[in-house]
């Protein structure tokens, strides 16, 4: 079966993910080929705003039972799909895998890794080892995992089978292209707006934007860190002229964990002629990426953005994760107060040499022909998983039926179960 002759599913819950699957999806349109994308209400937005026809679905507060409808009532939608490619790192994803598989056997089930990190601290990693295992085939956003280990947890592998890793080399380096670019040229009107809309006064103040996430490490112990980091910070140094910024992580704008933890710093240190300005951000990520003078983090993909685009980036953490960043020496990664005072009062521009901006490069796994590894996943992945049903079907050849199964398989399937009928090396 051609490609074109396809119809592609597309599910996304997170925002990194759908990110990429806006771009996949534009792409595999623009090439006559039918998508179907199904994403949830926190970044349908981002199919919105490249024209791409989404259907929206909520997964706020719902019980078990109805996670089980609305996952059924998706497989139903999708049923007449060849691939439904799915992101890792809900657990909702994981009950999709599931419910293709027991309703929809038919359509090839993949799942796709965004995040150019072996492993993700705070439950992330642990989710994704499910949804993977429970997938027929992964996709790596950074084509290097492919053949490199992948952990869930202090020495912890995720033991996925080679024969089921594809890397397709993606990132979005068009937008950190656009975020340099604006800027570049909207940086001036953009924080004078935001100021009016904020009430602020302009006094030359650097915004000092942190980028939060939305998992147990987060919450419990790196953004405690870096409200105690500003705590000692204040005593010593006077901030009053920075502006602090929370960006939440869309997911964490539900609960409002961070934000309560920010607003009970504030009301703790009210008064305090020290204490920096500090606002939690309702603009776009976007919008906040360009209005920074420093963006703060302690995990994010979108780290290598902020790099690209010229940001000046600090790691604030509990302790150190060595992502793309920290181990390119791209950005300090900070743990203590005396550091992080440090960080925030000496910030200099962002200006990546080419061999920085190499190393980037290939600490993402970047590849040229990304969308042709992509279509190529979509298409021969599916071939790869029948010869796996080939191996179990030959097993069993004493079956008149299952004899029957194996005539049925044409002779280019056969032919392809000769070429890789060896096991594969796990």
């Amino acid at each position: 079966m051609s490609l074109s002759a396809k119809i592609i599913c597309l599910i996304a819950c997170h925002g990194g993910p759908a990110d990429h699957f806006a771009v996949f999806a534009e792409n595999l349109v623009q090439e006559g080929y039918e998508v179907q994308v199904y994403a949830s209400d926190l970044v349908v937005k981002k199919f919105q705003d490249r024209n791409i026809r989404a259907i929206s679905f909520s997964l706020d507060g719902l019980s078990r039972e109805e996670e089980s409808a609305l996952a059924s009532q998706i497989t139903k939608s999708c049923s007449q799909a060849s691939v439904v490619l799915t992101d890792v790192g809900h657990p909702f994803d994981e009950k999709l895998q599931q419910m293709f598989k027991e309703k929809a056997p038919e359509v090839l089930r993949l799942s796709y890794y965004d995040n150019p990190e072996p492993e993700v601290l705070g439950g992330y990693s642990q989710v994704a080892a499910k949804v993977m295992k429970a997938s027929q085939g992964v996709l790596f956003a950074n084509a290097n995992l492919e053949k490199t280990p992948l952990y869930q947890g202090t020495g912890k592998t995720i033991n996925i089978p080679k024969n089921k890793k594809i890397g397709i080399g993606y990132y979005p380096l068009a937008q950190a292209e656009k975020i340099a670019n604006l800027r570049k040229e909207q940086r001036d009107l953009l924080r004078e707006n935001f100021f009016k809309k904020q009430e602020l006064s302009e006094t030359g103040q650097k915004a000092l934007v942190y980028f939060g996430g939305n998992n147990e490490e987060y919450f419990t112990k790196a953004f405690p860190a870096f409200l105690e980091f500003l705590s000692q910070t204040i005593q010593k140094e006077d901030l009053s002229n920075q502006l602090i910024i929370l960006q939440q992580h869309p997911g964490a704008k539900i609960a409002g964990r961070d934000q309560k933890l920010l607003e009970s710093w504030l009301k703790e240190h009210e008064g305090d002629m020290n204490s920096p300005q500090v606002i939690i951000s309702q603009e776009s990520t976007e919008d906040m990426q360009v209005l920074a003078d420093a963006a703060l983090y302690y995990q994010t993909s979108m780290g290598p953005i902020f790099a690209l685009a010229g940001i000046p980036t600090i790691q604030v953490a509990h302790k150190t994760y060595p992502d793309v960043l920290v181990r390119g020496k791209l950005c300090p990664s900070v743990t203590n107060a005396s550091d992080f005072a440090k960080a925030i009062c000496h910030l200099q521009p962002q200006e990546l040499s080419e061999e920085m901006r190499r190393s980037i490069f290939q600490s993402l796994g970047l590849q040229k022909d990304w969308f042709s590894s992509l279509k190529k996943a979509l298409l021969q992945e599916k071939e790869q998983v029948g010869a796996f049903h080939l191996r179990n079907i030959e097993k069993n050849l004493f079956s008149s039926k299952v004899k029957i199964a194996w005539d049925s398989f044409s002779a280019a399937g056969k032919q392809l179960y000769q070429r890789i009928r060896q096991p594969q090396p796990e």
